[in-house]
């Protein structure tokens, strides 16, 4: 948490608290990225504990698995022992399929975008996912507090440095399943899609092929393994950098389709992409949501 004094004309002191939020995300078949902003890859059909932790005597504890076709199919949520399963393209809470907007006294799910996000009412956490044919190929974790002490998980722990024991500690181990070795060949459409990001990732280009090769190895036919990892490195480079403009013609992704007359935009990092209404009372960007939630909210 950080400590603002802000002193007005008066000889008032006024404390600003403001609250830094942490993200954990994993994407495309196996890229993670914990809540130190570090990144490796993992190739696993194995469930996995994405993170577990205790706040206020409250539990939470998510848990991912992969498909053989990279994309998550199965995200389980318990806050509280309330259980929430995201599989098949359904969402079920205590067992009981669900439609959204769903309320319940300890969180709430909703669209969120072209997102669907978790919301606790008992922690300052979020869990947010993009559903796709298939499974989820995007989906974070955001934190709104110091990282707990008894933290573990793909996530992050406490006294866990290095990623190899990371990810032997998180894995829950299954007689039919497998975790392999990450092989990265040559992929010349990773190649030159980073080209085109020097200007972003400078001296971390090397890091981002091997992620990208990593990534894409098997699955070069697969409609959303790669672009979910382009859309997520665009994201980080942001709306000024030079590939902002040129990513899509240049990996053939398409964009994501919007229900009815609403309209795509991507709104860049500091932002979720959204399903703007160009009808919605003379605003060309107006975004549909809930009325209490702000699509632009910082990833």
């Amino acid at each position: 948490m950080c400590l603002t004094y802000l002193n007005t004309v008066s000889g008032i002191t006024i404390l600003t608290l403001s609250v830094s939020i942490v993200t954990c995300r994993t994407f495309g078949s196996g890229v993670f990225e914990p809540f130190n902003g570090t990144n490796f890859y993992v190739r696993s059909n194995c469930p996995f504990t994405l993170t577990r932790f205790t706040n206020n005597r409250v539990g939470c504890d998510i848990t991912i698995r992969r498909g053989d076709n990279g994309l998550l199919v199965q995200l389980d949520i318990i806050i509280n022992k309330v259980r929430t399963v995201v599989q098949n393209g359904s969402i079920i809470v205590e067992e009981k399929s669900v439609s959204l907007p769903y309320h319940h006294t300890y969180q709430h799910i909703f669209h969120y975008g072209i997102y669907t996000r978790l919301r606790s009412s008992l922690l300052p956490l979020s869990v947010t996912w993009r559903s796709v044919p298939g499974g989820i190929d995007t989906m974070m974790v955001e934190l709104e507090q110091e990282l707990s002490t008894d933290m573990s998980g793909l996530c992050g722990k406490h006294t866990v440095i290095g990623n190899k024991q990371l990810i032997t500690e998180s894995v829950i181990a299954e007689d039919t399943c497998q975790t392999r070795d990450p092989v990265s060949p040559v992929n010349t459409e990773c190649r030159k899609f980073l080209s085109y990001t020097l200007d972003c990732l400078q001296a971390e280009t090397p890091r981002y092929i091997q992620l990208c090769e990593e990534n894409i190895y098997g699955y070069e036919k697969s409609k959303y393994i790669g672009c979910a990892f382009f859309k997520e490195i665009v994201k980080l480079c942001g709306r000024e950098r030079f590939i902002w403009h040129r990513w899509r013609s240049l990996t053939k992704c398409e964009e994501p389709s919007c229900p009815g007359n609403l309209v795509y935009t991507d709104e860049g990092q500091a932002f979720l992409p959204s399903c703007s209404n160009p009808m919605g009372n003379g605003n060309a960007r107006r975004t549909s949501a809930p009325p209490d939630v702000s699509l632009k909210a910082r990833l």
